[in-house]
């Protein structure tokens, strides 16, 4: 995610703000940096020793729903079905290459305004799209034509009307 301290679409509501509007939760923790998907819940160790949750709050508590949607089948969960990410059904029956990357972008829109948060999608960049993008291309380039994990960078508008650009994370792919 970027950072809100120096995105120029920062939220500024303040800290109590934040927390009403995106919410609190236990904080998970990659288990190995190079493993996006692999997380484990976080302890922090108080002054006398003993062991408890570590938190997470504020916007940082919407980029952590996110990246676990992300890694989420799409209705997998039971007590909430519409949580997760349809890509693997994208990756299983899409065969032209051009095709899977529109519908993998079609699946992170479709998770975005899932989440109450997230107000409007702006853009969701695949691949060799994030590169081009931000060197000023508009036109998107040709797929990669093999398969393989792609990364995925999405700018939408949240509770406040803040814009917001988050890595929400590579996939598998052939786009």
């Amino acid at each position: 995610m970027t950072d809100p301290s120096t995105d120029a679409g920062t939220t500024s509501i303040g800290l109590a703000a934040e927390r009403r509007s995106f919410g609190w939760g236990v904080r998970s923790a990659p288990i190995d940096p190079q493993l996006f998907y692999a997380r484990d819940i976080q302890l922090n160790r108080r002054g006398d020793g003993t062991l408890d949750l570590a938190l997470v709050d504020g916007i940082d508590t919407l980029e952590q729903d996110l990246r676990t949607a992300i890694g989420t089948g799409l209705g997998s969960d039971p007590l909430n079905t519409r949580h997760g990410f349809d890509g693997a059904a994208a990756i299983a029956e899409e065969h032209d290459f051009m095709l899977l990357r529109e519908r993998l972008r079609a699946a992170c829109v479709t998770m975005l305004r899932a989440d109450p948060r997230v107000l409007d999608v702006v853009r969701v960049l695949i691949g060799a799209e994030i590169a081009a993008f931000s060197e000023g291309d508009t036109a998107a380039p040709p797929p990669a034509g093999v398969y393989g994990m792609v990364d995925v960078q999405a700018t939408f508008r949240i509770v406040g009307g803040h814009q917001v650009t988050l890595a929400i994370g590579p996939v598998l792919a052939g786009a």
